[in-house]
């Protein structure tokens, strides 16, 4: 019986154990070890063949050995031997449940029963991996994991009152326990056991012995003993690592929940879904106890311990929007949620006159959506705990090396037994054991240690340079990487970005200064943004830092702006409409009093992609597409901006607008031009990767034409001119072509002439819409330029997901390096994924910096990098020679013999505070090892 059942599981099938006596390891040899005995004492002659019976026996009990440990090694083998299928969830008393891919191994589990009371129904439960699946009885016949109260609609949460009845908490924390990560750490024997069972020390402990019966006492005792020590040293690092894990649990801290109407103090791991609690600044580090949904009141939380981001975020509650909507956790998550594991560092209490609950203590109202190890936090904690962490290097390569030897070993083995058959006097037994002795000595009882000693040195070179790995089994990949993918901004341009000033305005030439803007401009760029005052510090977006220091206003408490000088009138925010990556645009609804009234007076503030706010526009100018391209293709990225006046509304008309109210017939008020100057050291790394040979790709979700400038100030495209699939909006039906940034060349979205010519003519780059486009119509053809493409513009998380994931299917290693949260997913899905992460500490000594030549010193100042990452790409355009750059500033580490990863740290990123981490799958920053 298979059942699909979650993004982590793959199948589970149903067993029952079968009598001891009937396992496959127990019933043959009953019959093998008298059958032997027989043919040996009966037909072949006791004293005649003594030494081939003894050897037959050995070989049966060799047999029946390996086959209890095969049983242990796998779990599919020890269903066959020892188990049979059950026909139903009702009779059946084990499950084999399969995971994805990285999420582990597979296991064979308990099922528990228990019965309902007052029923005749079972309620049927297994756990995997700290996961509670329960089984459908009803509906379905499956198994399917707990489900949590995570799409109602929000006006659903709004009206919720929490469990009135004891009854009612009773019945949820039956249904979904209650909210502890509990971790155990396991006992030294247990541990040791497991790997004294592994298949390398089984094999090595056999060689040790066939060596004692042959004599060699000393050397069997010394490596035995050496076996032994290296692996109780590796139990203790793992024991030191799970004590590590366990001080990254929540710990439990009194927290108000309304519970049976009334607010009351309840310990914060006995919270269940559906509890509605209040929630206010962390103190004394206690944390955010589960995910819980912003109901009432606006938070600022710090998310650095799960994405690494350093800014703090700003979260809205949901009485402030459309109350209609179903939650989604992906769209809405970002804006709405906050994470458990996270720090609060401001809230706003809710107001006292509005409607809905208030809490005692003045904190914010949250709903609790999941909790224990089905939070975001806990899924990282099981991706530590269970995800694939063999410490090895890579096994096809191992086993074709061992099958190798193997080759010889066995005509070694052959010939001095045919040799030694000649000799009649020869003693067979002795003879046995040499030719056993010849094929065992082709893998060497030191190769396991050797393979994790050259991972463990890796890791300890790369912890020297600052650079964590939290996967150590990635390394030997990131030695032969093929496509090095990179995001742009934040990793391949600097943050500190420059407003250049505001573009479009027909009565002020081509770019003026911000600060000659006329008022509504001004407006726009004051308003719509979502930075927060944290502690006399603005915190938020570094672009809307930039924006905002440009127009000269402050921001004050209350999401009040204010001029620095001149005598305009201060604009208070509303209501925000916030950013995100699908909509491309943010808006925002503000306002003032006019002296001498208490009304107030609104405008609508928008900005965002031209191309999105071009429909939006009540009048488009006639030079609206001329100018931002012209801008684009200069490398600025350019950010439209409307605006309208709403006039004097009621505080109730303002709550009941939608965003397509706010963000129609709008008035067009400018393009602001931000310029995102290159890291210092960007040109030097790539360059450095390119002439290892790697093909370096950019993915980033800013304007095609900003991209492509910057990927050929960065020499990542070489050829004249770069193609960008893009569809005619003038044509009827719009047609998908492949257009040059001059428009002077274009050619069909799929060439009709020689591919490879086409290929070898042009470097190419892909939008998300036309990606969306090849995969649904021209699969085909996008798998076979997909690697060659050198730029993916205006691409959403998913789509660099995608990207990354269609790579590897096509059989090429992956590497991709970014610093956003947006990043995450790319991270996670590639061979080698590097964050990039602000905090820093300071890299290397100064005898160390001393060391590097001055002229490094000078022309190389901030920014991070990772390069010499040497690989062998399998039919990749190649670009220089394997020669290494003897004038770069970086540190390379790296071995010759074994192309081993190799990620360069420069001495100079203490003077920008950012450092590298390989985040392989979890993609987020932990800031220690964890493998």
């Amino acid at each position: 019986m298979n059942n699909y059942l979650s993004e982590e599981i793959v199948e589970a099938t149903l067993y029952n154990q079968r009598h001891v006596l009937l396992h496959g390891y127990v019933f043959p040899f009953l019959v093998l070890y008298p059958g032997w005995v027989y043919l040996w004492t009966v037909h072949l002659g006791l004293e005649e063949y003594t030494e081939a019976g003894f050897i037959g026996l050995a070989v049966v009990g060799l047999v029946q050995v390996l086959s209890c440990l095969f049983c242990h090694w796998f779990v599919q083998v020890k269903c066959f031997m020892t188990c049979s299928r059950a026909s139903s969830a009702e009779t059946a008393s084990l499950v084999k449940v399969v995971p994805a891919p990285n999420n582990g191994y597979t296991e064979l589990v308990p099922l528990f029963k228990q019965k309902v009371p007052g029923s005749d129904e079972l309620d049927i439960w297994f756990t995997f991996q700290k996961m509670k699946y329960i089984y459908d009885s009803r509906e379905k016949k499956r198994f399917k994991e707990v489900k949590f109260p995570i799409d109602w609609q929000f006006k659903d949460y709004l009206e919720w009152k929490g469990y009135q009845e004891e009854d009612d908490i009773a019945k949820a924390e039956k249904q979904y326990g209650k909210n502890r990560m509990q971790m155990d750490t396991p006992q030294f024997l247990e541990l040791f056991k497991e790997r004294a069972t592994a298949p390398f020390f089984v094999f090595q402990v056999f060689c040790v012995g066939l060596w004692c019966l042959d004599e060699y006492w000393y050397y069997s005792i010394f490596t035995l003993f050496m076996l032994v020590a290296f692996e109780a040293t590796l139990v203790q690092q793992q024991l030191r690592n799970m004590a590590e894990i366990r001080k990254m649990g929540n710990k439990p801290h009194l927290i108000q929940t309304y519970r049976n109407r009334r607010w009351r103090p309840v310990m914060s791991d006995e919270l269940i879904p559906g509890d509605l609690v209040s929630i206010g600044r962390s103190q004394d580090e206690k944390l955010v106890p589960c995910d819980l949904l912003l109901i009432r009141g606006p938070c600022i939380v710090d998310e650095s311990m799960l994405t690494g981001e350093s800014v703090p975020v700003m979260k809205e509650a949901l009485e402030s929007i459309e109350h209609s909507v179903d939650l989604d956790l992906e769209l809405h998550g970002k804006l709405h949620v906050l994470y458990g594991g996270t720090k609060v560092v401001q809230h706003s209490p809710p107001s006292k006159t509005g409607p809905g609950l208030k809490a005692t203590d003045n904190g914010c109202i949250a709903f609790v959506l999941r909790h224990g190890f089905s939070t975001s936090q806990g899924k990282l904690l099981r991706t530590i705990l269970f995800g694939v962490k063999r410490v090895t290097a890579n096994n096809l390569e191992t086993f074709i090396f061992i099958l190798f030897l193997l080759v010889f070993a066995l005509s070694a083995a052959a010939y001095v037994w045919v040799k030694g058959c000649e000799n009649p006097s020869r003693n067979k037994y002795k003879l046995f054991l040499e030719c056993t002795l010849i094929l065992t000595s082709v893998v060497p009882p030191e190769l396991p240690i050797e393979l994790s000693l050259a991972v463990n040195t890796s890791l300890l070179a790369l912890t020297k340079l600052y650079v964590f790995c939290t996967e150590p089994f990635r390394i030997p990949f990131a030695g032969k990487v093929d496509i090095c993918c990179f995001d742009k901004t934040g990793t391949l341009t600097s943050d500190n970005l420059v407003v250049q000033g505001i573009a479009g305005l027909s009565d002020k030439g081509k770019i003026c200064p911000v600060a000659d803007a006329p008022s509504e401009t001004i407006h726009v760029l004051v308003t719509c943004h979502s930075l927060a005052q944290l502690d006399d510090s603005l915190v938020g977006d570094p672009l809307e830092k930039a924006t905002l220091t440009a127009a000269q206003w402050n921001l004050t408490k209350g999401d009040t702006v204010v001029p620095r000088k001149g005598k305009s009138h201060g604009l208070k925010i509303f209501h925000r409409f916030h950013f995100s990556s699908a909509l491309k645009r943010m808006a925002v609804i503000a306002g003032h009093t006019p002296p001498g009234s208490t009304d107030v007076d609104y405008i609508a503030a928008v900005k965002g992609a031209p191309e999105t706010l071009r429909t939006m526009l009540a009048s488009v100018p006639k030079d609206f597409d001329r100018t931002y391209l012209e801008m684009a293709r200069q490398g600025a990225r350019v950010l439209a901006l409307g605006y309208r006046r709403m006039g004097i509304m009621s505080y109730q008309q303002v709550r009941d607008l939608s965003r397509e109210d706010v963000e129609s017939n709008l008035t067009f008020v400018g393009f602001v031009i931000i310029s995102c100057p290159l890291k210092s050291d960007s040109k030097a790394v790539v360059k450095e990767i390119q002439n290892a040979s790697h093909h370096v790709v950019m993915i980033t979700g800013d304007n095609p034409l900003t991209a492509c400038h910057v990927a050929k100030e960065l020499k990542i495209t070489r050829k004249l001119p770069t193609l960008i699939l893009t569809q005619d909006q003038h044509s009827t039906p719009k047609v998908w072509s492949w257009r040059s940034i001059d428009e002077a060349v274009v050619i069909p979205a799929v060439p009709d002439g020689s591919l490879n010519q086409f290929l070898a003519d042009y470097d190419l780059c892909l939008t998300g819409e036309a990606l969306d486009f090849l995969v649904t119509t021209e699969k085909k053809f996008f798998d076979r330029i997909l690697p060659l493409i050198r730029v993916h513009a205006r691409v959403a998380p998913k789509q660099k997901e995608f990207v990354i994931t269609s790579l590897k299917k096509l059989g090429y290693v992956t590497l991709m390096c970014g610093d956003g949260t947006n990043d995450v997913g790319a991270l996670k899905h590639a061979h080698v994924g590097v964050a990039l992460i602000a905090n820093a500490p300071e890299r290397f000594n100064d005898q160390n910096e001393k060391s590097l030549p001055k002229k490094q010193e000078e022309n190389h100042e901030g920014g991070s990098s990772v390069d010499n990452l040497k690989g062998h790409p399998r039919s990749l355009p190649r670009t220089g020679n394997r020669q290494h750059d003897r004038h770069s500033r970086t540190r390379p580490i790296h071995s010759n013999e074994d192309n081993s990863a190799v990620s360069s740290v420069s001495a100079q990123q203490k003077k920008s505070g950012r450092h590298v981490e390989k985040a392989g799958r979890g993609g987020t920053s932990t800031g220690r090892s964890t493998g």
